[in-house]
């Protein structure tokens, strides 16, 4: 391989991207905060922020960082027994994280708003992470549409 090959595809494991999407969740109460716990001790080593979002036995998860790590962290969770029903939602490259100031944050959410955003992840709209980081900013929601 030549150098400026293997740059492109350092260039590439180095691009920010961010990754979002829905599990089952097989744990609760404190398996889940356990869980909690470790995203909060190994993310920001491994150059990820983020969010987790729970809804009765659901996660919606967004993972930012490095396509490298972010990938990374992927194939861990999804051989983590602790999920089942992966549906990938969202995988693309950002100019900026919308979760910096989070190593992982965790939100419990009705079915009306995990559904709301789950979908608007799946239809890849920037809105839904606008609408979380505002909720964990201003701990209030906003609506989707305005």
């Amino acid at each position: 391989m030549s150098a400026s090959f293997d740059d492109s595809l350092l260039a590439l494991d180095q691009q920010l991207i961010q990754l979002v999407y829905r599990s089952r969740s097989l744990i609760e109460g404190p398996e889940y905060d356990a869980l909690l716990a470790t995203c909060l001790r190994n993310n920001p080593g491994r150059g990820i922020t983020g969010v987790l979002v729970n809804h009765s036995g659901w996660f919606l998860q967004v993972l930012e960082g490095t396509a490298a790590s972010v990938n990374a962290l992927f194939k861990i969770i999804e051989a983590d027994p602790r999920h089942s029903e992966f549906l990938l939602l969202r995988l693309t490259a950002i100019p900026s994280r919308d979760f910096s100031d989070w190593s992982m944050a965790s939100i419990t959410v009705d079915k009306r708003r995990f559904l709301e955003l789950a979908n608007h992840a799946l239809h890849a709209e920037d809105e839904a992470m606008s609408v979380i980081r505002d909720f964990l900013c201003y701990g209030k929601w906003r609506d989707s549409k305005g």
